[in-house]
């Protein structure tokens, strides 16, 4: 997976992505993946649509879990490039139907009794 280490860029600093300069070290970073994993702070995700970013960071973080899990188990087969394609082809089919949940679950929370 994709990493950004920040001393690589700015030596020691507060961790956070204050420049242009920083921006584009972590954007060459994160190259032609979708996520990146940063020291620190967790992960940055892009993607075409809000929708789909917050797809993709949501299962992002369901994915490692499950990952973490099944490395107990022994050796993992990780899928080569074109069944992770093609997976990720049927991932984007998905995003509206689990936007329509969220969104409707959203709605379902009180924000008074917060």
């Amino acid at each position: 997976s994709a990493h950004f280490e920040i001393r690589e860029a700015a030596g020691d600093s507060d961790m956070l992505i204050r420049s242009s300069y920083l921006g584009a070290a972590l954007a060459k970073s994160l190259g032609r993946h979708s996520c990146v994993l940063m020291r620190g702070h967790g992960s940055t995700v892009v993607g075409t649509s809000i929708e789909q970013v917050v797809y993709r960071a949501i299962y992002a973080e369901v994915n490692a879990r499950l990952q973490l899990a099944a490395n107990g188990l022994g050796d993992i087969t990780f899928l080569n490039e074109e069944e992770a394609r093609l997976a990720s082809d049927m991932n984007d089919g998905q995003i509206p139907r689990s936007w329509n949940l969220w969104i409707k679950r959203l709605g379902e929370i009180d924000l008074d009794a917060a």
